[in-house]
Formats: structure tokens, sequence, C-alpha cells
């Protein structure tokens, strides 16, 4: 193998290494406020230390990490804060986005999502039981890929990961006795949805508005009763050690 090759295969190392680190975090599966060591994260992924050294600074130029004692790292904490913060800069961006993508999104794709959401809102105790975030997912990824700017796309990709892990709040630990949001969250999606389809920005537009602030409310509700007790999942678990 020569040195251009030697090269390759370093920078892929670490790329994947750094994914799945990287989505380890944002599904909370490494927990905010957890210690990150090379020598852990060597042992769990099989690697050296080079890759592993590679993928925490780059985690750190993400937002998700930062410098600890002893060449360590640790997960940044989710803080209602900055929640508060970030959610107005989304509420900017993606209602831009979706002013330049709304004629664009492919109308099949929105009239498919909208049966399933109309299937799911029909049956409400499953749907809160079996949650489709995909539909969430698809929804909120048409909106920015169709909206034809690159730049829009480029600075909304950057702060996506730290959203997604803010949201996964919700995902992973909302009571039993809040779930009823789901529900409110699937009827914001299909007015979203149904404005697309109507080509009706200013519905979609409002309804899009309505439905972050919700989601930045629920958000900061759970992280303001300080009843989160994040928990390492899969291999993880010895990073608590």
């Amino acid at each position: 193998m020569n040195r251009s090759a030697d090269t390759n295969h370093f920078h892929g190392i670490q790329y994947q290494l750094y994914r799945s680190i990287r989505n380890s975090i944002v599904e909370l599966e490494i927990p905010p406020g957890s210690r990150l060591t090379i020598d852990r994260l060597k042992r769990i992924y099989g690697v050296s230390s080079t890759p592993v050294r590679g993928a925490l600074h780059k985690l750190k130029e993400d937002g998700l990490v930062a410098p600890g004692i002893a060449k360590s790292f640790y997960v940044k904490e989710i803080l209602e804060e900055d929640v508060r913060k970030l959610f107005p800069i989304r509420f900017v961006l993606e209602k831009l986005a979706l002013s330049e993508s709304i004629f664009r999104i492919d109308r099949e794709t929105i009239s498919n999502l909208i049966v399933r959401m109309r299937k799911h809102l029909a049956e409400p105790e499953e749907t809160k039981n079996n949650v489709p975030y995909d539909i969430d997912y698809r929804l909120h990824r048409e909106i920015l890929s169709n909206c034809n700017n690159e730049y829009l796309i480029e600075m909304m990709s950057k702060i996506s990961i730290l959203i997604t892990r803010m949201r996964n709040v919700i995902k992973y630990y909302l009571l039993e006795q809040q779930k009823d949001w789901i529900i409110c969250e699937m009827e914001e999606h299909f007015k979203i949805a149904q404005g697309i389809l109507e080509g009706d920005l200013e519905k979609a537009s409002n309804a899009l508005e309505t439905h972050l602030i919700h989601s930045m409310g629920m958000i900061c509700s759970i992280l303001g009763s300080n009843n989160v007790e994040y928990t390492a999942r899969g291999s993880f678990v010895e990073l608590e050690d």
C-alpha cells in the first residue's frame, strides 16, 4: 500500500469513527456529561489512538464535546439556555428554506406523508407507543433539500446535529403523562404538509413556526423538570466506569 493509499485509509477510519461516535452522542447513547478518553474509545472500537484523537477534535468543532482534564473530552450538557438560543436561528433558516422549496417539493411525496399522518392520527394510542419518527425527519428533510440554496443547506446542516440531539430529549425522555404531545406534534406536521400540498406558503410557514415553538417548549419543559436521568446504552456503559 503506497503513502496515498495509507492516508486515504487513515482518513476513512477516522471519518467512520467520527460518524459512529457523533451518532451515539446525538442519539444520547453517550449521555451528556460523559467523559471520553482515548483509551476507552480505543477499547470500544478496536482502533489506534490517532483516529480517535482526530475524531474527538472534529466532534469539538461540531460543538458536541469540549476539552476535559488529562487530555480527555466530555460530552456537552444539553442546556435550556442553549435550546432557547438555537431554536430561533432554526425558525429563521427553516422558514427561509420553506419559502424557497414549497413549489419544488414533490407533491406525490407530500401526499404519501399526509396519508400516513392521517392513518397515525386515526390510531392515537398505537402512534403514542410506536412513534413514526421517520415522518418527522422526512418532512423537514424535504423542506431543506429542495430549497436550491447550498449555503442555506450547509448552515442548516451545521446546526441540525445540535438540534437533533436536543430533539432526542423528547424522543427518549418524554414522560408517559406527556405522550399526548406526540399526537399534537403529528397534527402540526399534518398542517405543514397540507400547506405545502396546497402551495399556501403563509399557511405552511405559520404551521412550521407553531410546530418549532412547541418543540422548543417541550424540550425546555423536560430539561427544566430536573427529572432527566441520562443513562448510557450499549458499549458505552463502560464509559461511566
